[in-house]
């Protein structure tokens, strides 16, 4: 079998993401209310805390019962993208893509497309523009708008052909001096630059480190209906 390109992928999950938005009637970023969305949607959230920097989360579906984990040893902006990542698999309106791959990158997309709707974006940029506020300013306001992860947004300004050439001109200036398992190396480094620049921090950039098992009595009662329906072997 062919593989998709890369532009089916993004205007296929680009546009399951206005579909969602759409029924929603959104009108600004939805990354500060996205636990409520999942709610109204019936999905259940658990959060623990799982040392493993490869498991951001993973979601899964019993006797009609929807759940998403996420794992809260990361930081809060990356378990929002993780949340918006999983709404793709759980949604009955999305039909998943055959390969694996190619699937988790059009979940990687929609998630983007969700917390990051286009016009919104150019809105909000333009009216920070309009303000007197650099550049730099103006990204970082934006990532703390939407809640999202600062490589989301970088990427999603290439996308939409914003101007990244000032940040990408200070990135190369860092080095960093200490990893985190749980942060790609330019989400450190754009975290790093925040500070650089005498930005204030931020919340969303800490772990929450919570646990949330209310969901799991919903889960086992559901895992256990469908061992009961399983056919005997």
């Amino acid at each position: 079998m062919s593989k998709i390109n890369r532009d089916t992928i993004h205007n296929f999950s680009r546009h399951a993401a206005i579909i969602f938005l759409e029924e929603l009637s959104v009108t600004d970023f939805i990354g500060p209310v996205i636990e409520e969305i999942v709610k109204f949607k019936g999905i259940h959230l658990i959060y623990d805390t799982i040392y493993d920097p490869e498991a951001l989360g993973f979601s899964t579906q019993k006797m009609n019962e929807k759940f998403i984990f996420i794992n809260s040893n990361f930081n809060e902006r990356l378990q929002k993208f993780t949340i918006a990542h999983e709404i793709y698999h759980l949604d009955d309106n999305i039909d998943p893509l055959k390969n694996t791959k190619e699937d988790e990158r059009a979940a990687d997309h929609f998630a983007a497309n969700l917390l990051l709707p286009e016009k919104i974006v150019f809105e909000k940029q333009r009216m920070l523009k309009s303000l007197g506020y650099d550049e730099i300013e103006i990204f970082f306001i934006l990532t703390d708008l939407s809640q999202v992860p600062y490589e989301t947004l970088y990427k999603r300004y290439k996308e939409l052909s914003l101007s990244v050439s000032k940040i990408n001109k200070e990135l190369k200036k860092i080095v960093l001096s200490v990893e985190d398992p749980y942060l790609k190396e330019i989400e450190n480094k754009l975290q790093v630059l925040r500070k650089s620049w005498g930005i204030g921090g931020s919340h969303l950039d800490l772990a929450s480190s919570k646990k949330r098992f209310e969901s799991l009595e919903i889960l086992s009662k559901s895992i256990a209906e469908s061992e009961k329906e399983a056919p005997n072997d």
